[in-house]
C-alpha cells in the first residue's frame, strides 16, 4: 500500500512537470531576427518573426549597437503589439561602420532576444536629392559636384587635388611636426591620419599657405573663397544677422552618417546643397589629427597673413575666426570667379 502511495506521489510530480514544461514551451516566445536589407550610410532595414504560441507579446522591435549582443539599453525601435512578422527601420546611424542588431520582445514575464545579424553601412555623402548640381575638374581630374547659392556657386565637396594650377607639386606633408602653428611657411597637404582612404568622402586638409599662393590650388576658373565670401553666403542662410541664427544647418549634410557627434543632426536640412562634412582637422603635433565626425566642419579662407589667418567654422552657425596659426591642416571649399 505504501508503494503504491509512493508510486502515484511520484506520477502526480511527474505529470506536474512535464505539464510546466509544456505550459514553458508555450509561453516563451520563439523570436527570429530578419537578414539586413535597405542598407545605405546612416540607416538600415531589419526586423523579425515572432511565434504566436506565447504570451501575449506587449512590446516588440530590434536593438542595436556597434557592439555584439544588443540589448534594450541600447539603441532600439518600438513596433506595433503581437506576435508574427514584423518590420524595423534602424536609424541615425555612422557611414561605413560595422553594427550588431537583435529583435526583441517584451512580455509580462520577460525579455527576449533572437539571432544576432550584423552588417555595415555604406560610405557615400548624402547630396541634396531635389537640387541639381554642376560638375567641375581639377587639374588632377578629381570631378566635384558645384552648387548655385544666391549669387554665389560653390563647389558641394572638399577639394583633393595635389597640384596648383600651373602643374606644380603640392608638398604632401606627412611629418606632424610640421602643423601646428608656425612651424613651415610653404604650402603643404595630407589625408586625414595620412590615410588616402579618407579622400573620397572628405578630401585633403592644406595649411594656409596651399589655401593663398598665388598659383591657385582651385580648378581653372575657381578661387579659394576669401573672408568676404564667406560671409556673403552667411548673410544668404542668416539675412536678418541673428546671434542665435541656425542657418549653419543649410549647409550640413542631413544626415548622421558623417556628422557621428553633431548635437541636432535632425535639425540639418542641407537645403542649399553645400553638404558640409565634419573632416576633421591637423594641429599641433600633441594633439595631431582630431574632429573627424565631431560638431564642426572647419574652411580655409585665402585672407591672412604670416602672423595668421582667417578659417571658417561650421556647424548651426556659420562663424569666422580671423587669427588661425597658418600652419593647421583645413579643408578647402572653391567658390566660381
Amino acid at each position: 500500500m505504501k508503494l503504491q502511495r509512493f508510486n502515484l506521489i511520484c506520477l502526480f510530480f511527474i505529470l506536474t512537470f512535464l505539464t510546466s514544461c509544456e505550459k514553458n514551451e508555450i509561453t516563451n516566445p520563439i523570436i527570429i531576427t530578419s537578414v539586413m536589407n535597405s542598407i545605405n550610410s546612416y540607416s538600415a532595414i531589419s526586423g523579425g518573426v515572432i511565434s504566436d504560441k506565447t504570451l501575449p507579446v506587449l512590446k516588440r522591435g530590434v536593438c542595436w549597437s556597434l557592439y555584439q549582443k544588443p540589448t534594450y539599453a541600447d539603441n532600439h525601435t518600438t513596433d506595433s503589439l503581437g506576435s508574427g512578422n514584423f518590420t524595423s527601420k534602424l536609424f541615425n546611424l555612422n557611414a561605413d561602420s560595422t553594427y550588431y542588431v537583435r529583435a526583441y520582445c517584451v512580455t509580462n514575464k520577460d525579455t527576449l532576444y533572437g539571432n544576432q545579424v550584423s552588417f555595415k553601412t555604406t560610405n557615400t555623402i548624402l547630396f541634396n536629392p531635389d537640387i541639381t548640381y554642376g560638375i567641375v575638374a581639377d587639374i588632377d581630374g578629381n570631378e566635384y559636384k558645384t552648387v548655385r547659392i544666391g549669387t554665389q556657386t560653390w563647389m558641394a565637396e572638399n577639394l583633393k587635388v595635389t597640384h596648383y594650377q600651373n602643374g606644380d607639386i603640392i608638398p604632401n606633408e606627412t611629418d606632424l611636426s610640421k602643423w601646428g602653428d608656425f612651424q613651415i611657411t610653404k604650402g603643404a597637404w595630407c589625408w586625414y591620419k595620412n590615410d588616402p582612404s579618407y579622400k573620397n568622402i572628405y578630401g585633403a586638409l592644406y595649411n594656409w599657405y596651399a589655401a593663398s599662393d598665388r598659383r591657385n590650388i582651385a580648378p581653372v576658373g575657381w578661387h579659394v573663397p576669401g573672408k568676404e565670401d564667406w560671409l556673403v553666403l552667411e548673410k544668404y542662410v542668416n539675412p536678418f544677422s541673428m546671434n542665435q541664427s541656425n542657418g549653419g544647418y543649410q549647409l550640413c549634410e542631413m544626415t548622421t552618417a558623417h556628422w557621428k557627434n553633431a548635437g541636432d543632426i535632425s535639425a540639418d536640412t542641407n537645403q542649399t546643397g553645400f553638404t558640409a562634412l565634419p573632416a576633421g582637422k591637423v594641429t599641433q603635433p600633441n594633439f595631431g589629427f582630431m574632429d573627424l565626425g565631431a560638431s564642426y566642419a572647419y574652411f580655409w579662407t585665402s585672407t591672412g597673413t604670416m602672423d595668421g589667418s582667417s578659417c571658417v567654422y561650421l556647424n548651426s552657425k556659420l562663424e569666422v575666426d580671423n587669427m588661425q596659426p597658418n600652419c593647421r591642416g583645413f579643408s578647402i571649399r572653391c567658390i566660381k570667379d
